[in-house]
C-alpha cells in the first residue's frame, strides 16, 4: 500500500480536528444531569405530609400509636421540634436545592435580562396567589378574610426571589456570607426587641400589627430572611454536588455543612430556643442540618454507590411536589370524597370503626395515580 505524503497527512488531521471542533461549537448543550437523590429528598419529605402523615394519624384515632410516635406526628406548642416540624424548612431547603438547575442558564454572560426576571416573577407570583387561595382564604372574596402572606408557598417564593437576587453577585464569598449576616440580623433583632414568649417576641407582635387577620400565632413578614437563609443552603448544596470534585470531597463537603449546622443551632439553643413558629436561628440551622445530613446519606447510597432501585414511590413524589403538595392541602377534602364514594360498601366487610383507614389510604392512592399520570404526561411532551 502506497504510503500517503507527511503533508497529506497533517492536512487530513487538522481538518478533521477543525470538523471535531465546529461540531463541539455548534451541537446543543447537553441538559444537566438530574441527581436522582435530589427527587428522592424532595419526596421523601412530600410523601410524609400527604401519605405517611395522614394514615397515621388516622390510625392514632382508632387504635392509637406509641407515645413517642404520636408526638413527632404533631407540631410543638412553641419550643422544641419533631419530625413534622421539619416539613416546611426541609420544603423550603429543597426548593432551594433546584435553583442551580433553572436560574443560571437563564443569565446571560451573568447578567439578568427579559427571560431571567421574567421566569424569576413569574414563578414568584404564581405561588404566591397560590399560597393565598390553599391558606389565605383568597376564594371567599371577602376583603377582611383574607391574608396575602401566610403560606408555606409564599416563603418558598420569598426564598426564591432571595435567590434569584444573590445569584446575581459574581464574589462567591460574599454569596457565602449574606446567609449567615441575614441569620445574625435576624436573632440579634429577636434578641434585642422582645423575648422569646408567645406575646412578647417582636415577630409575632410585627404580624399581629401589619396582618391581624393572621391569628395562628405564626411569623411570616419578619422571618422572611430565614426563608432566604433555607432556600440558600439549599442552593449551595446543589452547587457542591454539581462540583467537578471528586465524590468523597463533596460528601466531607456536605457532612462538615450539616453537622456544623446541627450542631451550631443546638449551642444557640443555649440562649435562644428553638421556635418553630418564629423560625428562631437555633430551630433554622437545626431543621437545615437534619436536612443536609438527609441528603448527603441520600446521594452517597444512590448516586455513589448507584443503589438506583426502589425509589420509584418517593422520586414521583419529588418530581411532581407542588402538584402532590396543593393536591394535599386544597383538594384534599375531594379526594376524601371520591374515595368514600369509591369504597363506602367496606364497611360491610371491616366495620365502621376501620373504615376511615381504608378511606384515607384509598385517598392517598388516588393522589399517587394523579401523580403518576400527571408525570407520565409531562415526560412525553419533553
Amino acid at each position: 500500500m502506497e504510503k500517503k505524503p507527511q503533508s497529506a497527512m497533517s492536512t487530513n488531521n487538522d481538518t478533521a480536528q477543525t470538523v471535531c471542533n465546529h461540531t463541539e461549537m455548534t451541537a446543543p448543550p447537553s441538559r444537566p444531569q438530574r441527581l436522582l437523590s435530589l427527587d428522592v429528598m424532595r419526596g421523601l419529605d412530600m410523601f410524609f405530609l400527604v401519605v405517611i402523615g395522614p394514615i397515621l394519624t388516622t390510625w392514632q384515632r382508632i387504635w392509637g400509636l406509641p407515645a413517642w410516635l404520636n408526638t413527632q406526628l404533631r407540631h410543638v406548642n412553641w419550643e422544641g421540634l419533631t419530625a413534622w416540624d421539619l416539613i416546611m424548612p426541609w420544603f423550603i431547603f429543597m426548593c432551594g436545592a433546584a435553583i442551580p438547575f433553572a436560574l443560571p442558564k437563564r443569565l446571560k454572560n451573568g447578567r439578568a435580562g427579559w427571560n431571567y426576571w421574567s421566569h424569576v416573577l413569574g414563578r414568584v407570583s404564581l405561588l404566591w396567589i397560590l399560597g393565598m387561595i390553599v391558606q389565605g382564604n383568597l376564594l371567599s372574596l371577602n376583603p377582611s378574610m383574607i391574608s396575602p402572606y401566610n403560606n408555606t408557598l409564599q416563603t418558598i417564593a420569598a426564598g426564591y426571589l432571595i435567590a434569584a437576587l444573590l445569584l446575581l453577585i459574581r464574589n462567591r464569598t460574599i454569596r457565602y456570607l449574606i446567609p449567615l449576616l441575614l441569620a445574625a440580623a435576624y436573632g440579634m433583632t429577636l434578641a434585642f426587641f422582645g423575648d422569646y414568649t408567645p406575646q412578647g417576641n417582636i415577630a409575632v407582635r410585627i404580624e399581629q400589627w401589619l396582618l391581624p387577620m393572621n391569628r395562628d400565632g405564626y411569623s411570616w413578614v419578619l422571618t422572611t430572611p430565614m426563608f432566604g437563609v433555607m432556600t440558600l443552603c439549599g442552593m449551595f448544596c446543589t452547587e457542591v454536588l454539581r462540583n467537578k470534585c471528586t465524590a468523597a470531597r463533596k460528601i466531607f463537603s456536605l457532612l462538615l455543612l450539616g453537622i456544623g449546622l446541627l450542631f451550631g443551632g443546638m449551642l444557640l439553643g443555649c440562649w435562644e430556643p428553638a421556635i418553630k413558629r418564629i423560625y428562631t436561628v437555633s430551630f433554622t440551622f437545626q431543621a437545615l442540618g437534619w436536612g443536609v445530613l438527609m441528603l448527603t446519606v441520600l446521594y452517597f447510597v444512590i448516586d455513589v454507590c448507584r443503589i438506583k432501585r426502589g425509589w420509584g414511590l418517593l422520586s414521583l413524589y419529588g418530581r411532581r411536589a407542588l402538584t402532590a403538595y396543593l393536591c394535599g392541602t386544597l383538594f384534599w377534602h375531594p379526594l376524601n370524597v371520591l374515595a368514600q364514594t369509591l369504597t363506602y360498601g367496606m364497611t360491610y366487610w371491616i366495620g365502621a370503626k376501620s373504615y376511615p383507614l381504608v378511606q384515607v389510604s384509598f385517598a392517598t392512592l388516588l393522589l399517587t395515580l394523579l401523580l403518576y399520570f400527571r408525570d407520565r404526561r409531562n415526560r412525553k411532551h419533553t
